[in-house]
């Protein structure tokens, strides 16, 4: 058996050695929720950054160069790159994937990951929207992970619009339904918080109306203190 796989082994590397690239096969995950990389964008890179790759030997095609070329766009997280013995070098793109918008100065994403990406002049995500008295640094470490909170929750990735941020850092949401403004206060430990404003938008301003107030408070303890219009 050994021997065997030695030959079947030896046969295969015979014949990819003669196998010449006929095309680039590009898959791009999760392209339903956000298209910052199409096939178009793949080989432009593989193209400028490491060359003609068609009608050369597959394994002449270095796949750890190709990845290294590819993960240098600012919207691809990794890369991962093989061949086939039908002459097709396969290409599967995983993107990054923002979860906040924040529109200070020139404007970027925060993904996932907590690290900042750029705008792109080809297609908008649609996440939430953060706009205030914002550096990068609190957006990252900060803001992000209390989108990502979010996010997480239908309700609130479904409610939630726009994050204003003041100057102490204290966070102002505004909501997609209802007139109003809603002073969250610090991003840390608020799931008291949210909990309490979820089980006021229940039982408190559906019987009130939702146009009635311009602003509810969530920073007091133990309760909810709204500001008539």
């Amino acid at each position: 058996m050994l021997v065997y796989l030695i030959i079947v082994l030896t046969f295969v590397a015979t014949k990819s050695g003669e196998v010449t690239c006929r095309g680039v096969r590009v898959a791009v995950n999760h392209t339903d929720v956000n298209v910052f990389v199409d096939e178009e964008d793949v080989m432009k890179a593989i193209k400028k950054g490491y060359g003609d790759i068609m009608d050369k030997s597959i394994l002449a095609v270095n796949k750890d160069s190709l990845e290294r070329v590819l993960v240098k766009n600012p919207m691809i997280k990794s890369a991962q790159v093989y061949y086939s013995l039908d002459g097709y070098i396969h290409v599967n793109i995983q993107q990054r994937e923002p979860i906040l918008r924040v529109l200070t100065g020139e404007g970027y994403y925060v993904d996932r990951d907590g690290r900042v990406m750029p705008l792109s002049s080809k297609f908008t995500s649609r996440v939430v929207v953060a706009t205030g008295d914002i550096n990068k640094k609190f957006a990252c470490e900060k803001l992000g992970p209390f989108a990502m909170k979010l996010k997480n929750e239908p309700f609130w990735d479904a409610y939630i619009e726009q994050l204003v941020v003041r100057s102490n850092e204290d966070v102002v949401m505004i909501p997609k339904v209802g007139d109003f403004r809603i002073v969250l206060g610090k991003v840390d430990d608020c799931e008291a918080r949210l909990e309490k404003l979820m089980s006021f938008l229940k039982d408190g301003i559906t019987k009130k109306g939702w146009n009635r107030y311009k602003e509810i408070n969530l920073k007091f303890d133990n309760q909810v203190v709204c500001v008539r219009k």
